[in-house]
C-alpha cells in the first residue's frame, strides 16, 4: 500500500478491500479512466471533510505513479536517531515533534542527504546509518506549485560522546532533543501521521 499524506489526511492506493471496508471514516474511489485519476490529488486536497481516501488497484506502483504524474516532486532523506541510552533524537518545529530530515541536493546520494540533514539540523556528527526503514509521502503548496515529496526514512546511530546538539534555528527549528523511551508516547501525541508511522515501522517502539 502507499500511503500519501496531506496533513493529517490520508490518500492510499490499495489492493486489500478488507481494509476499506473495516475504515469507517473511509471514502472508496475508483475513477474511470487515466485522466480522472491523475486529478484525485486536487480533488482530495480540496475535500478536507474527507479524512481517509482509498483508490483500490491491482499494481499498486502503476497506480501511485499515474497519480501523482502531475505533481512536482522531489526527495528528502531523514533519520530515527538513537543513541547508547536508547534516547531517541527528535525536533520541535512548526509547533509539532518531527524528526530531522531534508532535501537531498543535485548528485547528491540520498543516503549522504540524509545524515548531513541529521546532522546540520542537529547540530551534532558521527551519526551512523543502519538501515533504510521505510518511505514517506506527503504533499504542500508552495511557489504557486502542488509539491509531493519523498522522505527516505533510516535507523541511524549517535557515536559520539554526550547529548548536546544545536537546533538549526535558520530552519525555524527550536528545540533539538534527546527523548527517553519510556517518554516518547507523549511527544508522540504531537506529531504527523508520517512520523507515528516511521516508529511503528523501525520497530523501536
Amino acid at each position: 500500500m502507499f500511503s500519501i499524506y496531506f496533513n493529517n489526511r490520508r490518500l492510499s492506493v490499495c489492493s486489500n478491500t478488507d481494509q476499506m471496508i473495516k475504515d469507517p471514516e473511509a471514502v472508496l474511489y475508483k475513477p474511470g479512466s487515466a485522466e480522472e485519476l491523475g486529478g484525485i490529488p486536487m480533488l482530495f486536497d480540496q475535500t478536507p471533510n474527507i479524512s481517509r481516501m482509498y483508490v483500490p488497484s491491482e499494481n499498486e506502483e502503476t497506480t501511485f505513479n499515474q497519480l501523482f504524474s502531475g505533481l512536482t516532486h522531489i526527495n528528502a532523506g531523514g533519520g530515527l536517531v538513537t543513541n547508547s541510552k536508547g534516547e531517541f533524537l527528535m525536533i520541535f518545529r512548526h509547533g509539532k515533534w518531527d524528526l530531522p530530515k531534508g532535501t537531498q541536493e543535485p548528485n547528491e546520494d540520498i543516503r549522504c542527504a540524509a545524515v548531513r540533514e541529521v546532522e546540520e539540523e542537529c547540530g551534532i556528527d558521527k551519526v551512523v546509518i543502519k538501515q533504510h526503514i521505510c518511505d514517506t509521502y506527503h504533499t504542500y503548496h508552495r511557489n504557486n506549485l502542488f509539491w509531493l515529496k519523498c522522505t527516505k526514512w533510516y535507523k541511524m546511530e549517535y557515536t559520539g560522546n554526550g547529548t548536546h546538539t544545536v537546533p538549526q534555528v535558520e530552519e525555524d527549528i527550536e528545540k533539538a532533543i534527546w527523548i527517553k523511551r519510556e517518554e516518547l508516547a507523549g511527544y508522540l501525541e504531537n506529531t504527523y501521521p508520517s512520523i507515528i508511522e516511521v516508529f511503528r515501522l523501525s520497530k523501536t517502539v
